[in-house]
């Protein structure tokens, strides 16, 4: 009775503790995993929660690097009126200090979406190291922005940043996306990829005006489209005229073309976070927050869900991770679809599929989260609650078409 004792003393993981339960002459205590922001319904459609509370997964050791166009160079306001900066998002656990900033970007344009990027990733992967470039500015800039986080340290690098289709008219040189290989984009992304970096990027949020084009149909990148997946059932997305519940591919999420197969796969938008991002976000999906929407959104989604899988195996390459997360996503239809991908991301199934299960899986960084296991063995009977969450977001729905100044969608 004393090694069971041992045993089966406080499971951390992260959170609040979710429940006890009684066994014998003394109490079993079992924290839920619970996230700094109210990510419950994607967390449980993408098999997060599991990563995080069976296995203790949350970016310990992991640098991920993520490009956009602005961190904290604008004014932002939380749904109470409160001016919200990186300060107060420390303050308010939604972000961690210390994120590395190479530098921002000052324009009257920007939107500081690079924050709104990192308090995603920060709810999936809370331990996982952030180094923030701005992508803005030209495709040389975004190139060069690749590589300067390469050089930080990134084992991933995600982005949110397109520029003009190639076969648009007129367009200056420098803000065109060119297709794989030869635009500089490109290279920095296969230069990185050769460094054994995974990269993430979004499809756009441009069906049906555009194909996806530019480097995010490189096929060293992972490129990902958006599903619904606020805590709300439903929203009305009002530029479309339509009702989007849960688990729907969101209208606006761009299609791939004959010649790729692209999107890779989809993941959540309609997330929380905690400020207006670009003025026109909405708040009567997510109590208390405000949501963003938009593959800009899923692409960091996936790029942290990523950072949990190689967590778990830090000698998977980016191709182990890429097909991992292909192979194992959950779509309706088979084989791969022009708008779906290969599905919804499953980190669950993706961590089975890399083979990590038959291996130490390495320490978090909090202590006896693996024990829940020997509980489970031992035979008791551990019940889980989620702590309610208090987010029916609603979708500030700031799609943006093009990080430049070609175009941009704001709320649906």
């Amino acid at each position: 009775m004393k090694n069971l004792r041992l045993l089966v003393q406080r499971i951390i993981t992260s959170g609040i503790i979710a429940t006890t339960t009684a066994f014998s002459s003394f109490v079993v205590e079992v924290r839920a995993v619970t996230f700094s922001l109210p990510i419950e319904a994607a967390a449980k459609a993408t098999g997060v929660d599991v990563l995080r509370d069976r296995y203790g997964l949350d970016g310990t050791g992991i640098t991920i690097g993520f490009i956009s166009d602005s961190f904290n160079t604008v004014q932002t306001f939380d749904v109470s009126g409160n001016l919200d900066t990186y300060a107060t998002n420390i303050a308010d656990g939604y972000l961690p200090a210390g994120i590395n900033v190479l530098q921002d970007f000052f324009d009257p344009e920007a939107t500081d979406e690079g924050r709104a990027i990192a308090q995603i990733l920060h709810a999936v992967a809370p331990q996982a190291n952030l180094v923030f470039h701005p992508g803005l500015g030209g495709v040389d800039v975004l190139s060069q922005g690749i590589q300067a986080l390469a050089a930080a340290g990134a084992n991933i690098i995600v982005d949110d940043v397109a520029y003009i289709p190639p076969e648009f008219p007129d367009a200056p040189l420098n803000f065109v996306d060119l297709e794989s290989p030869d635009g500089p984009i490109n290279q920095a992304i296969d230069a990185v990829f050769n460094q054994n970096i995974s990269y993430f990027t979004e499809a756009g949020n441009n069906f049906p005006d555009f194909s996806i084009y530019g480097h995010a149909n490189n096929p060293n990148a992972l490129t990902v489209g958006a599903v619904y997946y606020g805590n709300s059932e439903s929203y009305f997305n009002r530029r479309e005229n339509v009702e989007i519940e849960q688990g729907q591919l969101q209208p606006f999420s761009s299609a791939g073309n004959p010649d790729f197969l692209k999107p890779d796969v989809v993941a959540p938008d309609g997330l929380p976070i905690s400020f207006n991002l670009g003025g026109g976000s909405r708040t009567d999906i997510n109590p208390g927050f405000f949501s963003f929407f938009g593959t800009s959104a899923s692409a960091p989604y996936t790029a942290a869900v990523a950072a949990l899988l190689l967590q778990a195996d830090p000698s998977a390459t980016p191709t182990e991770i890429y097909d991992a997360l292909r192979e194992t996503a959950d779509s309706p239809i088979s084989g791969f679809d022009s708008r779906l991908g290969f599905g919804l991301i499953q980190g669950d199934k993706a961590i089975a599929a890399l083979g990590v299960l038959s291996k130490p899986i390495p320490e978090p960084s909090t202590t006896l989260a693996v024990v829940c296991v020997g509980v489970l063995i031992a035979g008791l009977s551990l019940k889980r609650t989620q702590r309610k969450s208090q987010i029916i977001a609603k979708p500030s729905e700031r799609l943006t078409l093009v990080h430049s100044s070609f175009t941009r969608l704001h709320n649906t």
